[in-house]
């Protein structure tokens, strides 16, 4: 086997909580992810010659500062890996979205790797060594519906979100920092302000029974209410989702992303030409039950 081709799947949170700060300073987060099936296209190809790393966008750096290659290098070291390999990858997931679309790629090499190295190891063995890069890439490597605590790398799966709910995600041409979003939360949850927390408890009972006006009711993210202090956007995005007759509509991650839940297969495309006027990332999906997913092999 010389190559193979993997398609990595993005998330969305159905929810985020940040119960305090660990002792090793990481926040303790407690939130909801879910798979969504807008894919990054992989294909890893063993070679002889150096390691390569070819990308569809070209703002996106294949050198070191990729997290593909910080994976690579990883598994390369780790099991004595003679061979080394290129990567094309095929960029769909929007950038710096809070989609988790890095830790997704990271996910596919880990993934891929294993396959192509007949390393034989298992989902939880490629889970806890992606713990050594970042907190996503074990929910990519999973994917799915999923309930994560601490850093966010300890996952328990949940029943699955119904796959026949109609997903629109919009993001808007903005960079939010993360690192930043998490500062101004902390400063203010120091200064008193009390938020808008989600009750997981009832988002996950709501899930599997299916019960959308629960579900909407009770989705938070204390994140939204700092990003939307740097930006009018995401205010204007769910008022154009909610014109559409959204069931619901939440920001994603630390943000931009804001994705609605529609009904209607009607409202749902209406909906979606009217977005693409002013925001041209701008996708219809649906909630998937995998994370990584190995489509062939040469």
């Amino acid at each position: 086997m010389k190559s193979v081709r993997l398609k990595a799947k993005g998330k969305i949170n159905l929810s985020i909580d940040i119960k305090g700060i660990l002792e090793d300073g990481y926040h303790d987060v407690e939130m909801i992810m879910q798979s969504v099936d807008i894919n990054d296209n992989i294909v890893i190809r063993k070679t002889s010659k150096d390691f390569r790393l070819v990308c569809s966008n070209p703002i996106i750096p294949v050198d070191d500062r990729n997290i593909m290659y910080k994976t690579w290098y990883l598994m390369k070291e780790k099991f004595d890996l003679k061979e080394n390999i290129e990567i094309f990858l095929e960029k769909n997931i929007p950038i710096a979205a809070g989609m988790a679309g890095g830790s997704a790629d990271s996910a596919a090499v880990f993934v891929g790797v294993n396959y192509l190295f007949n390393l034989g190891l298992s989902e939880d063995e490629l889970m806890k060594l992606s713990e050594l890069l970042g907190s996503d890439i074990a929910f990519c490597i999973q994917g799915g519906t999923s309930i994560a605590v601490g850093k966010g790398t300890s996952l328990e799966k949940i029943s699955p979100l119904n796959e026949k709910i109609k997903i629109i995600v919009c993001k808007p041409d903005i960079f939010v920092s993360t690192k930043k979003v998490y500062n101004k939360f902390d400063e203010m949850n120091c200064q008193g302000y009390v938020f808008n927390r989600p009750n997981n408890k009832k988002i996950i009972k709501a899930i599997e029974i299916n019960d959308i006006e629960t579900l909407s009711y009770e989705m938070k993210n204390v994140l939204e209410e700092v990003t939307n202090k740097w930006t009018h956007q995401i205010d204007d995005i769910q008022e154009i989702m909610k014109s559409y007759n959204a069931q619901l509509t939440m920001m994603s991650g630390s943000g931009p992303t804001v994705f609605g839940f529609f009904n209607d297969e009607r409202d749902l495309k209406k909906c979606s030409r009217e977005l693409r006027k002013k925001y041209t990332q701008t996708y219809i999906t649906k909630p998937t039950t995998k994370g990584v997913e190995i489509c062939g092999n040469k």
